[in-house]
């Protein structure tokens, strides 16, 4: 009973923090495509386009199967990972 009425309670506290804004988390996406797409043009070359780097390099060396790089070394436990799970995948394709 008094966990509902503490879930309650903070919904009611939730509405009050968002107000009129509904789409608050509409908002928060929006103005995080508007600077990705910033950093797109730019090249990723500003300081707050890093984090796109990172993701943007694990995606090649996921795509290409590199851990042996140097750009990619930091990523090699992924890059196996990855691998291992489609050998399972297709494993379980097969016994299928």
């Amino acid at each position: 009973m008094i966990m509902v009425a503490g879930s309650l309670a903070m919904i009611g506290v939730l509405q009050l923090v968002i107000g009129p804004d509904v789409l608050f988390g509409d908002t928060i996406q929006r103005q995080q495509v508007a600077i990705f797409d910033d950093c797109k043009a730019n090249g990723f070359l500003e300081p707050q386009c890093a984090k796109w780097l990172d993701e943007m390099q694990l995606q090649e060396c996921r795509e290409n199967k590199d851990v042996d790089s140097s750009e990619c070394r930091k990523y090699r436990h992924w890059v196996i990972l990855d691998e291992d799970l489609e050998t399972i995948m297709k494993n379980a394709q097969n016994e299928e």
